[in-house]
């Protein structure tokens, strides 16, 4: 699997600087990576109220129940505590993208689709105060369908990849919001 360059340092970038801070990503079978551990989203081993700040990188577009992801974000978060989320944009790459992949394609597949298309309806609904949205495009060098779906850009590997002549661009957007 190659990590999409940059995409990292920039999520850093909104993290907080101080505190302890829980970083969540997705793992197979529908389980997360909790730091170290491996863990269902809705029972993620950190005691009640534990963290400053915690970041769902690319998890709740694979989520059925992001409601449940919300709760238990809420109760390892201290108050007033920081939450990060990433998730793909397709929309916003759609433009240097050019040809290949329809829309249509980069937003069907996903176990939340709202998490992709709404992402700060989500947080509001989840009682969270959305402090900023920002969007970003990467470049992926020779990107292959499992790679952009195991890095949680694309929902499905039967998207065809488009072949622009060079480096494929991806979007993603970073919501930061308060508890």
């Amino acid at each position: 699997m190659t990590a999409i360059p940059g995409l990292q340092e920039w999520v850093r970038l909104a993290v907080p600087a101080q505190g302890r801070v829980l970083w969540i990503t997705p793992d197979s079978g529908g389980t997360v990576r909790c730091g170290p551990a491996r863990a269902a989203p809705e029972a993620l081993p950190v005691a009640d109220r534990s963290v400053d700040g915690v970041v769902l990188d690319r998890v709740l577009p694979r989520t059925a129940r992001t409601d449940r992801v919300f709760a238990e974000v809420r109760r390892v978060l201290r108050p007033a505590g920081s939450l990060v989320v990433v998730v793909p944009a397709p929309g916003r790459s759609w433009r240097e993208l050019r040809r290949g992949a329809r829309r249509g394609e980069l937003l069907d597949g996903w176990a939340c689709r709202a998490a992709v298309e709404h992402p700060g309806w989500l947080l509001a609904a989840a009682d969270f105060a959305l402090l900023g949205d920002t969007r970003a495009v990467f470049p992926v060098p020779e990107p292959r369908p499992a790679e952009l779906v195991a890095e949680t850009a694309w929902p499905h590997a039967d998207v065809r990849v488009p072949r622009p002549g060079g480096p494929l661009p991806v979007g993603f957007r970073r919501l930061v919001a308060r508890r």
